[in-house]
């Protein structure tokens, strides 16, 4: 099984299992060769997200395989966060 990882300046994303991601990774490149463009993101949760990509902003997208014997799926009721989302 496959999981994955967009990250998008500073700011990473889980994606769904289930995403598209040669759709997004053409979103994302048609967007950068647009000069810029809003890109929505099909993210773990109840939760819509769109980011700003334009040239110049790094996007990374990672692909890693997770041995699905090891996953246990629970009910979220919120966005998986990143480290940046934190306040301390």
């Amino acid at each position: 099984m496959q999981a994955h990882t967009l990250t998008v300046g500073a700011r990473q994303f889980r994606l769904r299992t289930s995403s598209d991601v040669t759709a997004l990774a053409a979103a994302l490149t048609i967007a950068v060769q647009q000069g810029g463009g809003m890109v929505s993101l099909p993210v773990v949760g109840d939760v819509s997200v769109e980011v700003l990509v334009s040239p110049g902003v790094s996007v990374v997208l990672e692909t890693y395989e997770v041995d699905p014997r090891a996953v246990l799926e629970p009910v979220v009721s919120s966005p998986w966060v990143a480290i940046d989302d934190l306040e301390y």
